[in-house]
């Protein structure tokens, strides 16, 4: 048993036709309206480049800092024991 699918044929069917429009060309922003706003690429970039510096620095300070509390501390400890 063989089933065809038939599609009805409309007469009242018009046809549209469109008109091809050149895209536009897309608008890069100016840099210095980056800078105005500050939303530059090269400004967040250095931005975050200076917070890691920073926080690095921070890091490596503190734990500086703790290495010579504690040394400080266990001096007195280790030669109270000789």
């Amino acid at each position: 048993m063989k089933t065809a699918l038939t599609t009805p044929v409309n007469s009242n069917q018009t046809t549209q036709t469109s008109q091809l429009i050149p895209a536009s060309p897309t608008s890069v922003e100016n840099p210095s309206t980056w800078m105005r706003d500050g939303y530059s690429p090269t400004e967040i970039i250095l931005a975050v480049a200076i917070l890691t510096s920073l926080s690095i620095g921070g890091i490596a300070s503190v734990i500086m800092a703790i290495t010579g509390l504690v040394k400080t501390l266990v001096r007195p400890t280790s030669e109270k024991t000789k």
